[in-house]
């Protein structure tokens, strides 16, 4: 039997199998999404949230909202969803903060008739109250627990090699550009997407302390663009903490427009000096 003959048909079919079995990969996907994405806007719907933006990328839905607290409340709800891995929130100057609820969420301590019933105090609770006469007398010893208490061992942390740092480096050089939307610190679709990316390579990674450093192009006055390459970067590191990576590793600042990667003549040259780096400390 000739080879010449019998190899070139066999490598075809394989190819085509390779090729069917991606592009029914990718269309289970999208009917995941499609899915999910149908029920959380009806869970949005139906919770007075209309005006709530959801993308799916698998089963991590980004939440997007005119105000931070609007869009944790959302993404409560979408996180709520069966099928959703995960629910981000944003709002309109990028990642929402946890810190930022309704207003109706937290008691006012002005308003007594906001004051739980428990924190209530009357006379009997007064006199259900030992006095200090009538506790343990202190120990004649003159120590605490706090003193006699032997601190912990704590487990020294490991300094990364130098390998280890420029493996690091070279695998986060290789990550895509991360891209926000036009004029703010607001991630697209793909920068998320390339967020999760540099997420995994930390994980990878996980003795490396990164900076992540925010550069802007030339269009617009130099304040408002190195604010604007501060705001990307702390974004970014913000997107970062939610995805798992320890805080205490990470720090971020903006240069703005103060370090082109190219002498900017076009607009491909814009484009490509609009950019955030990961720097291994």
């Amino acid at each position: 039997m000739n080879l010449r003959t019998v190899l070139p048909p066999v490598i075809v079919a394989v190819l085509g199998l390779g090729a069917l079995s991606g592009v029914q990969g990718t269309g289970f996907r999208e009917q995941i999404e499609s899915k999910l994405t149908e029920s959380a806007q009806g869970a949005l719907s139906a919770a007075g949230l209309d005006g709530v933006e959801v993308e799916l990328t698998g089963r991590d839905a980004d939440v997007t909202a005119s105000t931070d607290a609007e869009a944790l409340t959302a993404a409560d709800v979408v996180a709520g969803v069966e099928g959703v891995r995960t629910a981000v929130a944003y709002g309109p100057d990028g990642p929402a903060s946890a810190d930022i609820r309704p207003a109706e969420a937290t008691i006012s301590e002005s308003d007594p008739e906001s004051t739980p019933a428990e924190d209530v105090t009357d006379d009997a609770s007064d006199a259900a109250t030992p006095s200090p006469e009538a506790s343990d007398p202190p120990s004649d010893s003159g120590t605490t627990d706090d003193e006699t208490a032997e601190p912990e061992d704590e487990e020294p942390v490991r300094e990364p090699t130098r390998e280890e740092r420029e493996q690091a480096q070279e695998d986060l050089v290789e990550i895509p550009n991360i891209t926000f939307v036009t004029d703010s610190a607001r991630l697209t679709k793909d920068g998320r997407r390339v967020v999760r990316e540099a997420a995994g390579v930390l994980e990878e990674h996980p003795e490396v302390e990164v900076r992540i450093e925010g550069h802007t192009d030339s269009v617009g006055t130099p304040s408002h663009n190195q604010r604007l390459s501060e705001r990307r970067a702390e974004a970014v590191l913000d997107r970062l903490v939610e995805l798992g990576v320890d805080r205490d590793r990470l720090t971020s600042r903006g240069y703005g427009e103060s370090d082109p990667l190219v002498v900017p003549r076009t607009f491909a040259d814009l484009e490509k000096n609009r950019r955030v780096e990961f720097k291994v400390q």
